[in-house]
């Protein structure tokens, strides 16, 4: 790492390297939530000090992730590509805010149990504690109705094998652009008998 890029960058925008580099992407507006840039002007200044570091993707807003030269920066890896589910990250990166930025966060994590002499998993899209409980998230911008079903059918084996093991009451998060999705999300993981907290992105 050259010691003349490190000394151009403020502790802050190098902290949102770091950020980026751990979270994947992060659209201007959770940014400037995240590391409380004020004003748009200062925003601006801020964001402009990284583009040597960045790619931005206009997403509705402008979606920043590392390029080769930031992973460097900060000892990480490139990650997202110009065809990476970028809008997918960014509504999972919503949560990650909206629940005050778990420390136990995990993205893309998969769940492993065993029941009746044979192994089942379930990849979430993120997997987190909050106020003691277990969290497995769903992100849904395009997934056809059928597999959320089957997915919620599969959360629903888990989350009793969870409750049977006494390891407390887990909620799936779904988190979906869509109202009528939403309210099929609900009646389906009420027919499960699966905890649910159902949020519209909006």
């Amino acid at each position: 790492m050259e010691k003349s890029s490190v000394e151009k960058l403020t502790e802050r925008q190098l902290k949102i390297l770091y950020t980026l580099n751990s979270l994947q992407a992060l659209s201007r507006s959770q940014i400037q939530h995240m590391f409380e840039l004020g004003s748009k002007r200062n925003a601006n200044r801020i964001l402009h000090g990284i583009r040597e570091y960045t790619h931005t993707k206009r997403i509705g807003e402008d979606v920043y992730y590392l390029n080769k030269k930031g992973a460097e920066m900060v000892g990480g890896e490139v990650t997202v590509r110009r065809n990476s589910p970028l809008e997918h990250i960014v509504m999972r990166n919503d949560i990650y805010i909206f629940y005050h930025y778990p420390r136990d966060w995990k993205p893309e994590a998969k769940t492993r149990w065993k029941e009746g002499g044979k192994e089942y998993s379930i990849v979430s899209d993120a997997r987190f504690t909050y106020h003691d409980q277990m969290y497995f998230l769903e992100v849904d911008i395009a997934q056809k109705m059928v597999e959320n079903k089957r997915k919620i059918e599969r959360y629903a084996y888990l989350f009793r094998f969870i409750q049977r093991q006494q390891l407390g009451e887990p909620v799936l998060l779904f988190y979906t652009v869509s109202a009528v999705k939403k309210r099929q999300v609900e009646a389906i993981t009420k027919e499960y008998g699966v905890t649910c907290e159902c949020l519209l992105k909006v």
